[in-house]
């Protein structure tokens, strides 16, 4: 019975074969012991994700149910109880790093995979990550994983979603902070640029809007606000390396913040993150913080700036007068 099914790898990359009879026969093989194909799990994931890659760079057309198809094949695929049990018992299966660049940035084209694949694409690649230099031996693979976030979806969102898709983010910067910093020091431009996109992202979700500025949603902007302070004091804490951009990022946080009107909690948090970025300012950075930004801006940097020198700066001074 099982040399029935021996040829499906042949029918799943023939041509003639049409592609709804393709995800019947790889949910098939997936599922059937009768199915006899060297590494199937591995072949199969393959499969699925060539084919959204072929889709993707417009090297094969497919209808939108096929495509819809093959996206909840390959959601099951990595959910399924077979793939757990088949990685424990020490087979070897994986994502590449580009590939998983790719299925992040393809998913979140479509909302609706935003919680079903492309935030748990995340924090797998997060998970690679925290195992450091050990396992991810190649700094451009760290650099995949930035281009990766970058398209992870922040806008039309609703508020639970938003959260989690705003934590996935920040952990894999956390993670590449704390065990890739070298490669996060060589590609600050890029790391910066991510980080970017959660503060402006929390400045347009909490800003003020009346009524709505409470409950549920608004308790979830705010522990976002959180998160962008803490990864602002993480910057900070690498500072003899990242003296040279924190006046760009200074500039970039008040350009943004002149747009806007904060709530006043969220304001505080963002307020007090910027703060450690304030402290690695040299003199030259402030007197071109106070003379090259446009009129608008200038007038937020110096609002910022002379709270800053007001009740942080000496709170500061106390602190390292008192550790000395």
């Amino acid at each position: 019975m099982a040399a029935i099914y021996s040829g499906i790898h042949l029918k799943l990359k023939s041509p003639h074969t049409p592609w709804e009879d393709k995800l019947k026969l790889a949910r098939f093989a997936w599922i059937s012991s009768q199915c006899l194909l060297p590494n199937k799990e591995q072949v199969l994931l393959d499969w699925c994700t060539y084919a959204l890659t072929g889709w993707y760079n417009k090297k094969v057309e497919l209808s939108q149910t096929v495509l819809e198809g093959l996206w909840s094949c390959l959601n099951d695929f990595l959910h399924s109880r077979k793939l757990h049990v088949t990685i424990k018992e020490g087979k070897p299966v994986s994502v590449r790093l580009n590939m998983a660049q790719f299925l992040v940035r393809s998913s979140s084209q479509v909302t609706s995979l935003a919680v079903t694949f492309t935030i748990p694409t995340v924090t797998a690649m997060t998970t690679l990550l925290r195992q450091g230099e050990g396992l991810i031996r190649n700094s451009h693979h760290v650099v995949l994983v930035l281009g990766a976030l970058h398209a992870v979806p922040l806008d039309h969102l609703t508020a639970v979603v938003y959260q989690s898709a705003f934590l996935a983010i920040h952990e894999a910067l956390f993670a590449i902070i704390q065990c890739h910093t070298q490669v996060m020091l060589n590609a600050a431009p890029s790391f910066l640029n991510v980080f970017y996109r959660l503060v402006t992202s929390i400045m347009q979700e909490g800003r003020q809007r009346g009524a709505a500025d409470t409950g549920g949603e608004s308790e979830v902007y705010l522990q976002c606000s959180r998160l962008v302070e803490r990864m602002y004091s993480h910057i900070a804490a690498i500072s003899e390396n990242f003296t040279t951009l924190s006046a760009f990022m200074v500039a970039q946080y008040v350009t943004e913040l002149q747009k806007v009107t904060l709530r006043s909690d969220i304001k505080l948090r963002l307020t007090e993150g910027i703060y450690h970025i304030l402290d690695l300012c040299l003199e030259h950075d402030i007197k071109f913080l106070t003379t090259g930004l446009q009129t608008g801006v200038r007038e937020v940097f110096n609002e910022l700036y002379s709270s800053y020198t007001h009740y942080h700066k000496p709170k500061r001074q106390g602190e390292d007068k008192y550790t000395v």
